[in-house]
């Protein structure tokens, strides 16, 4: 590994603690006083901690971030095979940071923020903008990433924004069910907030570029991403100038968490195919975006 190699894997380890530093503090500061919930897992983990406290209280104790990792710990063992071990190191990192913030930032005793519309914009630009500083780090937050991983490894066709859309409807279901539409309502707010912030700070980077020159397998490799993935390619007849050989480009656009799945189509179809992946392109146009 180089000297350059090795500074910019620190910097990405550090921006992982730092984002999850401000995920967590943007939740327990702002939002976990006030018995509101952040969305996906981490939502859930709020609801069973407070139903746990509910019969045994732990005062001083937040188990959200301990319920958040064994959480976690299934879905990782699901999806091994799905990810890439330098992702899913990243994202064990990521998650391992969060639920220790998370465990060990107090929740003040009294509002910071004395409006409660305040305070959840507040916090969920502050989360937001962490959880985008830890997923530019090369990882996830563990979650409902993960599963969306594992779907797209199976054909499944669902992206991850689908299913972080799934469990945020049953758990804001559940917030309004058990307790009243207030919580629901400024539990969203802030999950909204979050959203836009890390749309802005991290979406704009998780689409890729591939181009692939093969010699004779374009069109089984194109038909494998148009049926597995579900993304269109685009396609054109090229020669190789040093070999004097015809070949077929291929160019896909794609989200960052499709790379493994596509990966594995190209080894399976043409292992000698040449690949070229840019990832952090700007798209605009008819692209369908499957995570969010």
């Amino acid at each position: 590994m180089t000297l350059k190699s090795g500074f910019s894997s620190v910097g990405k380890v550090v921006m992982s603690v730092v984002g999850a530093f401000l995920y967590a503090f943007g939740i327990n500061m702002f939002i976990a006083g006030l018995g509101l919930y952040s969305g996906g897992i981490m939502g859930l983990s709020q609801l069973i901690r407070n139903q746990i406290n509910g019969f045994i209280p732990l005062h001083g104790v937040n188990l959200a971030g301990i319920i958040y990792y064994i959480i976690n710990i299934p879905i990782f063992i699901l999806a091994y095979r799905s990810i890439g071990k330098k992702f899913l190191l990243r994202t064990l990192l990521c998650v391992t940071a969060i639920s220790l913030f998370t465990t060990l930032i107090p929740t003040p005793a009294e509002q910071i923020v004395g409006d409660k519309l305040v305070s959840c914009l507040i916090g969920g630009f502050i989360s937001g903008f962490g959880l985008g500083l830890a997923l530019r780090s090369g990882g996830s937050g563990g979650g409902t990433d993960i599963i969306g991983l594992y779907c797209i490894k199976k054909d499944l066709r669902v992206s991850v924004g689908t299913i972080n859309l799934a469990v945020n409807v049953v758990l804001y279901a559940v917030c309004m069910w058990l307790y009243d539409v207030e919580t629901a309502i400024y539990s969203i707010l802030f999950a909204v907030a979050s959203s836009v912030a890390l749309d802005h700070t991290y979406s704009q980077s998780i689409n890729a570029e591939v181009t692939v020159i093969t010699k004779s397998h374009g069109k089984e490799i194109a038909e494998a991403v148009n049926h597995r993935l579900v993304r269109g390619v685009t396609s054109w007849n090229g020669k190789g100038t040093y070999t004097d050989q015809e070949t077929e480009v291929l160019c896909i656009i794609l989200s960052k968490y499709e790379l493994t799945a596509l990966r594995s189509i190209i080894h399976e179809t043409d292992p000698h195919a040449f690949v070229i992946v840019k990832e952090g392109v700007k798209i605009e146009g008819n692209y369908l975006k499957k995570v969010g």
